[in-house]
Parts: structure tokens; C-alpha cells; sequence
């Protein structure tokens, strides 16, 4: 993965997301009466000859255009939008629904614009308006063979979800939860979190994320070396024990690394420097007992505290 994540990340990573899951993404932004069918050229030309590059257009079931924007600051003034609508209308000939997404939470984003004759109408989707710790709570206890389209995006989001944690402990917990997901996903889910998030990520935030992500690498290399042993044996049986245990194994030691990694990021953005004792301490909890402190460390007013919970999680 390139170190150097461009600035408009964001605007290009929600547009690839827009045409991975067209078909789920209306229901997860609460349009449930848009069903897409088609995707439209995002070129129209306005009313100077000028073509301009519109986020992403459908085409829905119900033969209107479905416009989406994606927006990170708020939209006070909605005559571009306005204009984009009049163009594909011109171009198309269609009714157009225009809905704008806003990753930040804000109460500034208009949603309608009355110049006397013209009345025009936005749909705004607030991602900061939903909920998630319940959505967290959700998906950390879903099996990894179970998780759908609408899944991956609140996994893909939550970041920018209502939730007590900051945007960096949120960034962290996803990357870490998108390591438990089957190999063909992880990487894609992994780069589209990192894409979002990648502007408001610290320096060593956004290392532990990069960190986190790379665990497939050990995983392959594990797989590997379980395939070795089991041909060195010359057993078909061999093969397959030795390749099941080494995939156990490196999942394994890919899920701690990755969880130890996150938790030493985010206490020491807090504190400092995290004390060798506490790595040790840390390090001697179980998978379940790491993730079950993750949670804690932005209500930690001192290391003490860290170190009264490490002391009831060890008993």
C-alpha cells in the first residue's frame, strides 16, 4: 500500500464505494424506495458549455436519476447543486433526485432552495447520525462468514458514526475488526477505511492503522511455511494438518499483534510512552480480554487506571 494517501481520498474513495455497492447503497443511506438499475455518465455540459465531473448518477427502477454528492463540509448555498440538476435534466430528460452524504456531523447543510420560481429540494445523509456503538456491538460479535454488503459498510463507516470513542479509536477498531474478515475482503475493506480516514489520523495513529492492515503478510507467509512442513512430511494428511494449524496460528498472531499495536497507539497519544510493564501485562490478556479494553482507554484519566482494569482483567 502506498505510504502517500492523497488529501481527496475521501471524495474518491466514496465514489468507489458507490459503484462497488450500488445495488445495497440506497438502503444503507435510507433510500429505500431508490432502487438502482444503471449507472449514468457523471459528465454534463451547463449552461456555458462547460462540462463538470458530478460525484456519481444513476439510473433507479422508477426511471428517475438518482445524483449523488459527497460532501465533508456543509453546503450552505445550493445554486451548484441546482445547476448540476438543471444540466441532467437537459442531458437526460428525467425526473432527478439529488442526495447529498456528509461524512461530519453539522447543522449547516441546506436542503432546500426557493428562488421564487424555483424550488429546489436536496436529500441530506448524515453518516454521523448513526448509531455505533450499537452497530460496533453488532458487527465485533458477528461471525466472519456471516457479514453482508450492508455489513462491510457500517464497518466501512462507522468512523464517522455517533459514538462516545474519537475518530481515531474508531479508525483503529475497524482496521483491527476488518482482520477477522476472509482474506479475499480484508485488503479492500482495509484500504477503503484507511482511504477515509486517512486526513484525520496522526502520524502514529495512522502507522499502527497501516501496521494493522499489513497482518495478511504474516497470514501468507505462515501458509506457506504449514504447506512446507506438510510436503517435508510426504502425507496428504500432513499437508492439510500442518496447513490448518499454521493458518490458526497466524491468524492468531495477526489478530494479537494487530490489537497490542492499536492499544500502545492510542494510550500512548494519551500518555506517553507506554512503561515496558504494562506492554508485558498487556500482552499476557487473552484476544477477547484486549478487545474488551480498547473501549476503555479514552475514559483512562491516568496509566493507574490502566493499570487497576489490566489487574481485573489478570484476575
Amino acid at each position: 500500500m502506498d505510504d502517500a494517501i492523497p488529501r481527496h481520498a475521501k471524495d474518491v474513495v466514496q465514489k468507489l464505494i458507490s459503484d462497488i455497492f450500488a445495488s445495497t447503497l440506497t438502503s444503507w443511506y435510507g433510500l429505500s424506495d431508490a432502487r438502482i438499475v444503471d449507472t449514468l455518465p457523471p459528465t454534463v455540459p451547463t449552461l456555458t458549455i462547460q462540462e463538470h465531473l458530478l460525484d456519481r448518477v444513476f439510473l433507479t427502477d422508477t426511471g428517475e436519476i438518482l445524483h449523488l454528492e459527497f460532501q465533508s463540509t456543509p453546503e450552505v448555498d445550493l445554486r451548484r447543486f441546482l445547476t448540476y440538476a438543471v444540466a441532467l435534466i437537459n442531458t437526460h430528460n428525467r425526473p432527478v433526485r439529488t442526495v447529498v452524504v456528509y461524512l461530519y456531523p453539522t447543522s449547516l447543510a441546506s436542503s432546500r432552495l426557493e428562488r421564487r420560481s424555483v424550488q429546489y429540494q436536496v436529500e441530506n445523509v448524515m453518516i454521523a447520525d448513526k448509531a455505533g456503538p450499537a452497530i460496533w456491538q453488532h458487527l465485533a460479535a458477528l461471525p466472519p462468514q456471516d457479514w453482508s454488503d450492508p455489513d462491510i459498510l457500517d464497518l466501512t463507516f462507522y468512523p464517522f458514526m455517533d459514538d462516545p470513542l474519537s475518530r481515531s479509536e474508531r479508525a483503529l477498531r475497524a482496521a483491527t475488526l476488518a482482520t477477522f474478515l476472509p482474506k479475499p475482503i480484508q485488503q479492500r475493506i482495509g484500504a477503503l477505511i484507511l482511504g477515509l480516514t486517512s486526513t484525520f489520523l496522526d502520524e502514529k495513529v495512522l502507522k499502527s492503522m497501516k501496521e494493522v492492515l499489513k497482518m495478511n503478510d504474516l497470514v501468507r507467509e505462515l501458509e506457506e511455511e504449514a504447506i512446507l512442513r506438510g510436503w517435508n512430511k510426504g502425507l496428504e494428511q500432513g499437508l492439510e494438518q500442518g496447513l490448518e494449524q499454521g493458518l490458526q496460528q497466524g491468524l492468531a498472531q495477526g489478530r494479537r499483534k494487530g490489537i497490542l499495536t492499536s492499544l500502545e497507539v492510542l494510550i500512548g497519544s494519551r500518555f506517553g510512552d507506554v512503561p515496558a510493564a504494562l506492554k508485558t501485562r498487556m500482552a499476557d490478556l487473552t484476544e477477547a480480554q484486549l478487545l474488551n479494553l480498547m473501549p476503555h482507554i479514552s475514559m483512562l484519566e491516568s496509566l493507574d487506571n490502566l493499570r487497576e482494569i489490566l489487574q481485573k482483567e489478570s484476575q
